[in-house]
């Protein structure tokens, strides 16, 4: 149990260690979670074997991909842990603390499937653009999507109805890209949408590595709007919890 009315620092460290000490006694569910990376990764080496380089399309997934470990990572790790985190909240426990230390980390856990998904990539496939470079992009997009996972965790009543969401948060990414209509027949609305999908950014940066000119300020461009769209929904999930009123 966290110190009654600890400061936020405090709470934040003891919870996310707490945190850590239940993944490590879960190992079966943290294996698994970790082998999807690699398994997408030898995925996307069969069907784009064939290709001397990287393509536009290989990108997308790859940034797709990242947002989809940190939803499916996230999105059941508060709405499990309900009742005993309105318990703790009668004695002092802080929402700002609570929910950075579950993104805290998760963000360790999306880092190693990063790795592990442009590694085996990069074994078969020559990706073009700086390998470190696009590995920061794919994180911020992990934790864009760790924090999108914890902000439905935080409004859902169940995990099974949490897990059943998280489709739905990724179908937007693929529908507002320049994938399925050409950029240059989007309407205002619509490219106004696809400047909030992480995706969108994640792609931009290996699009600016992958040029034969690479325009710094894009991509710089790109990772702080990673870091803004991930800043802003774990202030929405702060918001949401505390606005739920704890059960004596």
């Amino acid at each position: 149990m966290t110190t009654v009315f600890a400061p936020v620092a405090v709470q934040r460290r003891v919870l996310a260690a707490r945190y850590a000490a239940t993944l490590r006694g879960d190992w079966g569910t943290v294996l698994v979670l970790l082998a999807q990376a690699p398994v997408i990764g030898w995925l996307c080496t069969l069907v784009w074997a064939s290709v001397e380089t990287d393509t536009p399309s290989l990108r997308f997934v790859l940034a797709l991909s990242a947002v989809w470990f940190g939803c499916i990572n996230a999105c059941r790790e508060i709405v499990k842990e309900r009742a005993i985190v309105e318990r703790e909240r009668l004695l002092g426990l802080s929402m700002v603390a609570y929910v950075l230390s579950r993104a805290w980390v998760i963000a360790i856990l999306d880092l190693v499937q990063v790795v592990l998904l442009q590694g085996a990539v990069e074994w078969q496939l020559s990706l073009r653009g700086n390998m470190l470079l696009e590995m920061l992009a794919l994180w911020l997009a992990s934790l864009c999507g760790t924090a999108l996972g914890l902000f439905v965790s935080a409004l859902s009543t169940s995990q099974e109805r949490a897990v059943g969401v998280v489709p739905l948060l990724l179908l937007p990414q693929i529908l507002f890209s320049e994938f399925v209509v050409p950029a240059k027949t989007f309407t205002d609305l619509v490219a106004a949408v696809e400047k909030l999908m992480p995706v969108h950014w994640a792609y931009e940066v290996f699009a600016q590595l992958a040029g034969k000119e690479t325009s710094w300020g894009q991509v710089a461009l790109a990772y702080a709007a990673l870091l803004g769209l991930g800043a802003a929904l774990l202030g929405a999930t702060i918001l949401a919890m505390m606005k739920r009123r704890p059960v004596p």
